[in-house]
């Protein structure tokens, strides 16, 4: 086993044994993020990223002396500080997240890192019962007099992407390592009021029957009680610090895919929380589950419908003859793949017994490619669930547990939900998760298997092959999980009454949530809200082509300043039409690596505006790139999309 992260040997001296929560993440975290490390690549990454993180400037707040906030820092100091809080806040050490003796810790300023105090503990989600969630604190010593809530990721129970203390919160804040703290904000996390990495094994109490409290805290509660503890902890603590009455100028909360998913639930039930949101390629449990259940039930239809990675590799340059040119420049990146006409059963090579085995696909392996590239339906013919987006195809969007020895068994991949971070049970254990104990409440007699089917035809504009599901179901997902998805576009009327910011993006090759549910999501919030122009004055969304889930490496730009960007947008009123953003290269586990060159740079223009190259200069470069508004080609559907279940 690969050792865990020690920051006291890595970076931070002197603050012990910390984040052993990243046992897991050395091994490979893929559940939604794909995070893996090992020590190694860890100490040279914190080490790199220390010395290599971006200029922006901290913020305007009163700065604190380091041993002013050491003080501060120690665990009776901020156990007296929690202890007025509430709902209640205990300071203690935590098992899921970062490992400090009495639940704080002291970090000296390095480099362009300036000091900082982490304090971990619970804090009371629900009064009338004593439930509680577990919490992340960081209190730098240059408090810009802002706070930022970081949102999970998965099914959460672990801070695995929220610590802004480690470069793996650039994948769900996007920036550059340690930003938030650079930038003098007072950020804070949680576990969602569960721990581990599991599916959904975490609601299950002994007897069998699920933990509804359990439920509620993960759907939004903890997320929506810590916007009230956080904000209120840090202004206890810095007007202690200080010596005077402290408040909040402005907070936001950033999130990517469950994190993405957090947000998008604060936007739709608790916006008065934020004066600005970032929701990056944000997961919708409402149709994802069918969708990750389907594609590895496709996979087990019979013993040749599996598609191995070798064969998957084939398909992207099929899809760039045809489609990479539609946005006027052949460079390698298809800026809208829905405008693509590729169909799998059209232009895949198909194995004839002349061609070389490892060079074509059979017609069982093609209906499974098919599976993940086409809407999920209901029997009516009714989009469920987008298909994944055409470019950049992946083998992880085809991961399953370990083939079964049975292959029609009605419970295929049982003890799958074990909460292995490696990721070698693809995202079954969530699908899983979702339907059989969220929405069924672990019924024995329920069997995920037996709600998926597949074929082809039948009502609707989706005819090709693809996974269809019970509408009943569909419904069943909708009510016992309202509040866990933040995809329903009337929920989104009160935010914008409040005239408060959301700022969404989706990576346009992302492999594990397809980038179509947040188009669908827009193009539906512009019908229901008065068109584009008048949607843009508080939500506004940014495609980035050529990147996978959650920018984890990937041949596009892949990074991008969010905080700074909803910061202008709700402190200044500049609203951002283009946002640049740069290719960074990434490890084997998709770590962007700040320390190596950068590569390309390309404008991500406001949906529905398509980037447009000017002919002339470095393709790569983004000078040579604008954002005409008249140019909204982003709405161009073409088969793939159509099939792929894009709103027109």
């Amino acid at each position: 086993m690969h050792q865990a992260l020690d920051i006291e040997q890595i970076y931070f001296p002197g603050i012990g044994s910390r984040w052993r929560i990243l046992l897991a993440v050395s091994l490979g975290l893929v559940l939604f993020l794909g995070v893996g490390y090992s020590h190694g690549q860890a100490d040279a990454q914190v080490r790199q990223s220390a010395g290599s993180v971006g200029s922006t400037a901290a913020g305007s707040g009163d700065a604190l002396a380091a041993p002013d906030l050491a003080a501060l820092c120690r665990p009776e100091a901020v156990s007296a500080i929690a202890a007025r809080l509430s709902p209640a806040v205990t300071v203690k050490e935590i098992a899921n997240g970062p490992k400090f003796t009495g639940g704080a810790t002291f970090v000296p300023a390095k480099a362009q890192v300036p000091a900082f105090c982490q304090v971990t503990g619970s804090f009371v989600t629900n009064p009338k019962t004593g439930k509680t969630a577990n919490f992340l604190a960081t209190f730098p010593a240059n408090w810009n007099g802002k706070y930022l809530q970081m949102g999970c990721s998965g099914h959460c129970g672990q801070f695995a992407v929220s610590d802004p203390a480690m470069p793996f919160a650039t994948i769900t804040n996007q920036g550059y390592p340690f930003e938030p703290i650079i930038k003098g904000y007072a950020s804070f996390a949680t576990d969602e009021g569960h721990e581990g990495f599991a599916g959904g094994t975490w609601a299950i109490n002994a007897s069998g029957e699920v933990d509804e409290e359990a439920l509620q805290d993960f759907y939004y509660r903890a997320t929506q009680v810590l916007a009230t503890v956080g904000k209120a902890f840090t202004r206890a603590f810095y007007s202690q610090a200080m010596n005077a009455p402290r408040d909040i100028d402005y907070a936001y909360f950033n999130g990517c895919s469950g994190g993405g998913r957090d947000a998008y639930v604060a936007a739709s039930y608790f916006p008065e929380e934020f004066d600005g949101i970032i929701g990056g390629s944000a997961y919708d449990g409402s149709g994802g589950a069918f969708q990750m259940a389907g594609i590895p039930l496709s996979s087990i239809r019979s013993a040749g419908a599996q598609v191995p990675a070798a064969l998957i590799s084939l398909i992207d340059p099929i899809v760039k003859a045809r489609c990479d040119k539609l946005d006027g420049v052949e460079d390698g990146l298809i800026q809208n793949p829905a405008a693509c006409d590729f169909r799998p059963e059209l232009h895949l090579p198909r194995c004839n017994g002349d061609t070389v085995m490892e060079q074509c696909f059979s017609e069982a392996q093609i209906e499974t490619i098919s599976t993940a590239l086409t809407a999920v339906t209901d029997e009516k013919g009714n989009v469920v669930q987008p298909g994944f987006s055409v470019s950049e195809i992946q083998p992880a969007t085809f991961v399953t547990p370990p083939r079964p020895a049975d292959l029609a068994a009605r419970d295929p991949f049982p003890g799958s939900d074990s909460g292995d971070p490696a990721g070698t049970n693809g995202y079954w254990p969530l699908a899983d998760a979702v339907l059989k104990v969220f929405v069924h409440k672990n019924d024995p007699e329920f069997y995920t298997r037996d709600l998926v089917s597949f074929g082809a035809g039948g009502e609707g504009a989706v005819t090709d092959y693809r996974i269809i599901v019970p509408a009943k179901e569909v419904d069943a997902v909708k009510r016992e999980m309202r509040m866990a998805i933040g995809h329903f576009p009337e929920n989104l009327k009160r935010l914008l009454e409040l005239d408060r910011k959301f700022l969404l993006w989706h990576n346009m090759s992302d492999q594990v949530l397809t980038p179509y549910m947040s188009v669908n999501y827009y193009k539906r919030l512009a019908k229901q809200y008065g068109g584009y122009e008048k949607l843009q004055d508080n939500v506004r969304l940014f495609a980035l082509p050529g990147t996978p889930h959650c920018s984890m490496g990937g041949i596009g730009p892949n990074s991008f300043d969010a905080l700074s960007a909803i910061e202008n947008w709700v402190e200044n009123g500049e609203a951002p039409d283009a946002l640049v953003a740069t290719l960074h290269p990434a490890n084997a586990f998709g770590m962007l690596d700040f320390s190596k060159p950068a590569g390309r740079t390309m404008p991500l223009c406001k949906f529905p505006v398509m980037a447009r190259y000017s002919g002339k200069g470095d393709v790569d470069s983004a000078e040579n790139w604008s954002c005409p508004g008249d140019d909204t080609r982003m709405l161009s559907v073409g088969e793939s999309g159509r099939q792929a279940g894009v709103i027109e």
